[in-house]
């Protein structure tokens, strides 16, 4: 299930980045991180890791895998949502558009799979 996946996945990633650490920068340089940074690594192996594929996969059994894969469709405005508020650029005219083309395919994505039209059923 999600948890199950989620952990998996977790360990697996902290293992293979620890070995790739070791070798690109050497045993010692967990001693060189401050403070900052174990923050950074936290929120990425907690939020970023660990709740977004118990998010996932409980969204893809919950709605199904076609109509959670329209939901990958936030993702760019979800990222310069948050790159303003953590005080980045604000997107260019181009991602807005891009957004706006993103956002309409998702509208019509989910109505589509609402009237019950898909090509492909999903199982049981």
């Amino acid at each position: 299930g999600p948890w199950g996946v989620s952990i998996h996945a977790t360990w697996m990633a902290t293992a293979a980045f620890a070995v790739l650490g070791v070798l690109v920068e050497g045993p010692t340089a967990v001693l060189r991180l401050d403070t900052d940074e174990y923050l950074a690594i936290s929120y990425l192996a907690v939020a970023v890791t660990a709740i977004a594929f118990v998010c996932w996969y409980s969204c893809v059994r919950h709605l199904g895998a076609g109509r959670a894969g329209l939901l990958i469709g936030v993702v760019p405005l979800t990222a310069a949502a948050v790159g303003c508020w953590l005080g980045g650029q604000a997107p260019s005219l181009f991602v807005w558009v891009g957004t706006i083309v993103v956002g309409a395919g998702l509208v019509l994505g989910l109505a589509h799979g609402r009237t019950g039209q898909s090509r492909h059923p999903e199982g049981p």
